[in-house]
């Protein structure tokens, strides 16, 4: 029996009771006469590549039986990861049906009668057998709770269900975090190495049969997975993909839809693509024709310019917190004497503008620029990540172009990954126009137009008017926001496909034509040599050079942030110093994550003359 994708719980919850749901592979098991057999749902004998569970099953004292469950490994906190179940983990068996029970057929039985006779069949079972855990609390408190504890999601079953062995609207599936299964359609190369896959492309069915263009998933892969994907993926290279919405992508491979590959990611975007997609593992239980995009009453992500985004109350903050892995040492340091702002302040800040803040560094090579004494004392930048952080954190090694051996950066992708900025005394973290999963293609074309010494944000101001005016003549889409200080920062959205190459020259091309035309900028790095003039910077458009985030703060009187702007407030009234640590949050709540356009209008750049 399946479950129903549904955006909502029940409304009625006295109808309906919620478990759990687990990350693993869907399992019938069977024993007769002491013999066990495990199955998928595909008909996959589970049996031999869980040895551990049969084993388990085979002592269960139980007459001829047959059960419903799903195969998991945990996390160091209790819950499950399908990532652990590929690597060989220890597995253990969650059972949450009973469909036969010596000689009798349970099927018709309401699922309320079917939990009470396997909690009394399963009263002692062995270490990697446990029945399924119900959550006594209404489905949208439960759902809350799920997505908290970064468990999947939920199952809500109709207390009166009986087991249909179809898809049925007796049991829903409600997503905490999104989850599905994606056919791998082709490949990149890996920079690192020729034998070596660099990124999965991917798809799903369409009703009329065809495949439709998902993305590409380049994080979540082993050493040793992405070379067997490469010798496993050669067996199917073909000349054309049959793919729908494919976009110009250099050096893919396409192969024969075979494999089945299970996918997180955080949303879809408005043209169909997957947004910070991590890879999870292989499903052979699955099949390349149940492959379907999962949505239920929802198209795809509307988000963009002025979207609302619900910042987190104090009290929310504080609760979140309280829950964190990361303990603050010294909360009470003084980070900005002047305003008497504290290192517990700025965690509390973190976690008041996490939503937007992690939708624009999720999946990003980071640089730090910590502040230890605070911003009267000397700071320190730090790219490679040794030791000092704890084993939860996630790092991505990036490969250097002047040396073999590549950098281990930060990448911040939770409300914890955040907190533990603020316990370093990080209070500007520097990103990457490109992500892990995908070094080599930015996603943006960045303008950071810098005033001259001794010259205030007004002369940024001019320029920014003029780079708009360039632009919007070129038909391209662009995104403000402050530098935090005194500069702006002018942001393109690249369609996928081009290099940090293209970009920079693209960017230098069109900077350099505008500082021969505009006698108040210019393109010299050397700051005697720019005599008053504003410095037009695209130079940070290279590979491995880094921004300022959004949201970000900065170490100056004041704690102002790097505030993304609406281009109506680009005038002469604008004032940097307004968007600070204390005004932010309610500024999010008013306006919306002004910075998720780069995320949503995609741009391909017009050719040089």
């Amino acid at each position: 029996m399946l479950a129903t994708l549904s955006e909502e719980p029940p409304k009625s919850d006295a109808l309906w009771t919620y478990e759990w749901k687990y990350d693993g592979f869907r399992a019938i098991a069977a024993i007769v006469d002491g013999e066990v057999a495990v199955w998928s749902r595909n008909e996959l004998d589970l049996a031999p590549r869980f040895p551990h569970v049969a084993a388990a099953l085979a002592k269960l004292k139980l007459p001829d039986v047959v059960l419903d469950g799903e195969i998991v490994a945990l996390d160091e906190y209790g819950a499950p990861r399908f990532q652990l179940l590929q690597q060989g983990e220890q597995q253990k068996m969650f059972v949450f049906d009973i469909l036969w029970l010596d000689g009798h057929d349970l099927r018709k039985l309401p699922y309320t009668s079917r939990r009470e006779l396997l909690e009394k069949s399963l009263r002692r079972p062995p270490a990697q057998i446990s029945i399924s855990q119900i959550l006594h609390q209404p489905g949208a408190e439960a759902l809350a709770r799920a997505k908290s504890l970064g468990w999947e999601g939920i199952i809500a079953k109709k207390s009166d269900s009986k087991y249909d062995g179809r898809r049925s609207k007796e049991w829903l599936k409600l997503k905490a975090q999104n989850v599905q299964e994606f056919v791998i359609v082709g490949w990149q190369p890996s920079t690192n190495s020729s034998n070596q896959i660099g990124s999965l492309h991917l798809a799903v069915k369409e009703k009329d049969g065809s495949f439709r263009y998902a993305g590409k998933v380049g994080t979540g892969f082993s050493a040793k997975l992405r070379v067997w994907m490469k010798d496993e993926l050669a067996k199917d290279v073909v000349a054309k993909t049959e793919v729908r919405d494919v976009p110009r992508i250099r050096d893919a491979t396409w192969v024969t839809p075979r494999l089945v590959g299970q996918v997180s990611f955080t949303e879809w975007t408005a043209d169909h693509r997957l947004r910070h997609p991590s890879f999870l593992g292989l499903r052979d239980d699955k099949e390349v024709g149940e492959v379907v995009r999962e949505a239920k009453g929802r198209g795809p992500s509307t988000e963009g310019r002025g979207s609302k985004v619900v910042a987190k109350t104090r009290a929310e903050a504080t609760e979140s917190a309280q829950k964190s892995r990361v303990v603050l040492t010294n909360p009470d340091r003084v980070m900005y004497p002047r305003d008497g702002i504290t290192k517990a302040d700025v965690a509390r800040y973190y976690e008041l503008v996490a939503e937007p803040m992690l939708r624009a560094l999720r999946d990003r090579p980071l640089s730090l620029e910590h502040w230890n004494q605070g911003i009267h004392k000397p700071a320190w930048f730090q790219q490679n990540i040794g030791k000092e952080g704890p084993a939860w954190l996630r790092l991505v090694e990036t490969p250097t172009r002047t040396s073999k051996r590549g950098v281990k950066h930060l990448v911040v992708d939770s409300v914890d990954s955040l907190r533990w900025l603020a316990q370093m005394s990080v209070l500007t973290p520097h990103m990457w126009a490109s992500r892990a999963e995908s070094p080599e293609e930015p996603d943006w074309i960045v303008f950071d137009l810098d005033p001259a010494k001794g010259k205030g944000i007004e002369q940024a101001i001019d320029a920014a008017i003029i780079m708009r005016k360039l632009l919007d003549n070129l038909e391209l889409p662009s995104v403000p926001k402050t530098s935090g200080k005194r500069g702006i920062h002018v942001f393109v959205p690249l369609k996928p496909g081009y290099s940090h190459e293209e970009a920079a020259e693209w960017a230098f091309s069109i900077a350099a034509a505008v500082s021969s035309k505009v006698p108040e900028m210019t393109v010299e790095r050397s700051i005697a040599s720019r005599k008053g003039r504003l410095y037009l910077d695209s130079m940070q458009n290279a590979y491995g050079k880094t921004i300022v985030a959004p949201y970000a703060l900065r170490a100056i009187d004041g704690a102002p942030v790097s505030a993304p702007l609406k281009w109506s407030e680009v005038t002469k009234k604008l004032d940097p110093l307004k968007f600070n640590i204390k005004t932010m949050p309610k500024r999010l709540e008013k306006v919306g994550d002004l910075f998720a356009e780069v995320f949503e209008k995609k741009a391909k750049l017009p050719p040089l003359k």
